[in-house]
């Protein structure tokens, strides 16, 4: 399944956060798949912002009241769990600055990975790589940075874990509510929405040994524009692996942290339950909202929002490190195709899916097409960093492509490049 055709039967769904940036995609794909959907929002000031109004055919609801949670679980054959607290849009702080190594070329990449798909190695377009397991980077623009963000000793952002309640009590607490609440009403089939977040740190391979999970860099390599993780014994740099969904799970924020535990919940009511639980974590989402509704905060979230937003206003996009970390983004209108497929034929007991393109990117790569589609500035690697920042984090989608039919339509390299353009259209 590659894009939500289907003849699935009709099923009734409970989707909450359906006026989220995800939710929103999800709620009209579900509804043209022609499933019947009671659509739930608690509309979050930090979402939506102040004494926002839920969107025609979607209903005010807070999942944390189960008197709320009972007359809506009525009947229902699936509950797609979407609502969530995010982190807040906002710009890296709490980073400090390094050098390049001498000899290393800033936006270059020294620890490369395997193409995901058999065959050539592959760029992030799908076509063969500019060498064997490069990702065509090109040359850096090294340049000023905001003040706040300049060297000096590295402290954790002021946001830290000032949010962790707030995840705690919407993720956490109101997941748990919820399932017990489905629990009582029988209802059997759960489609939960986490996030690559949860993995933390990526995978990675030595030239001999391995598989590594490696822990937080050094910060005596950071400062020397050391940037990739190393091998513990030999200090070999370790080569980036795509992620299945057995590796550990290891947060570095109180957000993902949140996600860990909701899929914890999920776990434990699938195996007390005998029912069914399809987790989708979520890779690096971008795209436009849905038109229709109202302005989203958290669709102006993320690097890809970021970069954009830079460009629009004249500015070359910077980026930290030496530009070459990766990452795999996937487009809105995918992952709202991979969650009606998880609502319409997910499989029995806890599974959890990687939701993603299949196509890894370097931050360089991004910015770079971004760049060139807007016919705008160059981006600028600042050599700035943070500490818990995670080097590389790439998904294997293939258990997604098995268990739901699913493969990503949309190849970044027309999507991020479609999405720049979109917003100066407009």
């Amino acid at each position: 399944m590659s894009g939500g055709e289907s003849g699935a039967e009709r099923l009734r769904v409970l989707l909450t956060g359906a006026a989220g940036y995800i939710g929103s995609h999800v709620h009209r794909a579900l509804r043209a798949a022609g499933h019947e959907v009671l659509a739930v929002d608690a509309m979050l000031d930090t979402v939506h912002g102040p004494n926002a109004t839920p969107p025609e055919g979607i209903s005010l609801a807070d999942i944390r009241d189960p008197e709320q949670l009972e007359p809506l679980l009525h009947g229902v054959d699936v509950v797609c769990h979407l609502a969530a607290a995010v982190p807040l849009v906002n710009f890296p702080e709490g980073s400090v600055r390094a050098e390049p190594p001498p000899g290393r070329r800033p936006g270059g990449r020294s620890a490369v990975g395997p193409a995901l798909r058999g065959g050539p190695e592959t760029g992030g377009d799908g076509q063969p790589a500019k060498g064997p397991g490069s990702h065509a980077v090109g040359p850096c623009v090294r340049g000023p940075v905001d003040n706040r963000s300049e060297s000096g000793p590295q402290r954790p952002g002021p946001v830290g874990m000032q949010r962790a309640a707030v995840y705690a009590t919407h993720n956490d607490a109101g997941t748990a509510v919820l399932l017990a609440a489905m629990e009582r009403a029988g209802v059997r089939r759960l489609v939960l929405a986490s996030s690559v977040a949860v993995y933390g740190e990526g995978r990675y391979r030595a030239v001999r040994g391995g598989p590594f999970f490696p822990g937080l860099r050094r910060r005596a390599d950071l400062d020397r524009g050391l940037f990739d993780h190393r091998a513990p014994r030999t200090g070999d740099v370790l080569t980036w692996e795509p992620l299945g969904e057995d590796a550990p799970l290891r947060p570095r924020s109180a957000y993902a942290a949140s996600k860990v535990a909701q899929e914890h919940y999920a776990l434990a009511w699938a195996a007390s339950t005998g029912s069914a639980a399809t987790v989708l974590r979520y890779h690096h989402v971008y795209g436009d909202p849905v038109a229709e509704v109202p302005p989203v905060r958290t669709a102006e979230s993320g690097v890809v929002a970021r970069f954009r937003a830079e460009l629009l206003a004249g500015r070359a996009p910077q980026i930290f490190e030496d530009g070459g970390q990766v990452r795999d983004f996937v487009h809105v209108r995918d992952v709202a195709a991979a969650t009606v497929a998880a609502v319409e034929r997910g499989p029995a007991g806890f599974v959890p899916l990687n939701i993603a393109s299949g196509r890894p990117l370097t931050l360089w790569e991004v910015a770079s097409m971004m760049a060139k589609a807007l016919n705008g500035p160059a981006p600028i690697v600042t050599g700035q960093y943070r500490l818990t920042d995670i080097r590389h984090v790439v998904a294997n989608p293939e258990r997604a492509r098995h268990a739901l039919d699913f493969t990503a339509r949309t190849a970044p390299a027309r999507g991020l490049p479609d999405y720049a353009t979109g917003a100066a259209r407009h």
